[in-house]
Order: structure tokens, then sequence, then C-alpha cells
């Protein structure tokens, strides 16, 4: 089994990701009004990282520290939080298009699009709730 990198976060450090999560998260749904694929979807994947890394500081005073973003996935199964394989395989799957997004000459669908956004309000929803905000 690979090993997670992480770094020790003190855990009021969580409320600095949530509010990354949040103005991702505000940036994606006006990107998604406006019909700005590219933008909704870079703003949905960071606004999941974001959401994920303050859940991590908050239960394990940790965040992901590797080059892998799939670390952060990891990390979030070890918090013990009700739902959190689930949401790690969720932020897998939103990871797994981050390159072909930002370094890609394709451009995402709309439906594409919509449903990284609908995948990651999952996932800043159950944050949320988790977190107590």
């Amino acid at each position: 089994m690979k090993q997670i990198v992480s770094r020790p976060v003190d855990k009021h450090k969580y409320a600095s990701y949530w509010t990354k999560a949040t103005e991702f998260y505000t940036g994606m749904k006006q990107a998604e009004e406006d019909g700005n694929w590219n933008l909704a979807c870079l703003n949905a994947i960071h606004c999941a990282i974001s959401s994920v890394d303050a859940v991590t500081t908050f239960y394990l005073k940790q965040r992901s520290a590797g080059q892998r973003h799939e670390d952060a996935a990891a990390l979030l199964q070890q918090t013990g939080v009700p739902q959190a394989k689930e949401t790690a395989r969720q932020l897998l799957d939103i990871l797994s298009r981050k390159n072909l997004v930002e370094y890609d000459a394709e451009e995402p669908t709309e439906t594409n699009a919509r449903n990284t956004i609908k995948q990651t309000e999952k996932i800043y929803t159950w944050a949320k709730t988790n977190l107590k905000t």
C-alpha cells in the first residue's frame, strides 16, 4: 500500500480551507449560470479538493501534502466520518478529469460539466454537514 503524504495542520485552519471551498463553489455556480464550462469545471475541482481539505483538517489535523491529489481521497477515508468512503470515490472521479480540464485542448461538454458540478455539490454539501458550518 502506498503511503499517504500529508502534513499536520492546526485544527482551526479548517476554516480557511472551508472559505476557499465556498469561494470556489460560488464561482462554479456563477460559471454554470454563464455557460462557461471550463471555468465551472475548474472551480468544481478546486471546490471538491478544498472541501476535503477542510474535513481532514477538522477531523485529523492533517491535509494531503503529496503531489497526487488522490492522497486527499485516501486521507479522507481515515477520518471515520459517515460516508467518507463514498465521498472519497466521488472525489477520485472528479480528479480523474482534472488534467483534461486544465491542460487538454478539448473542452468539457455541457453534460460533462454539469455532471462534475453535481458531484461537487454532493461533496460540498456533505462537508458542510460534517463541519456543521
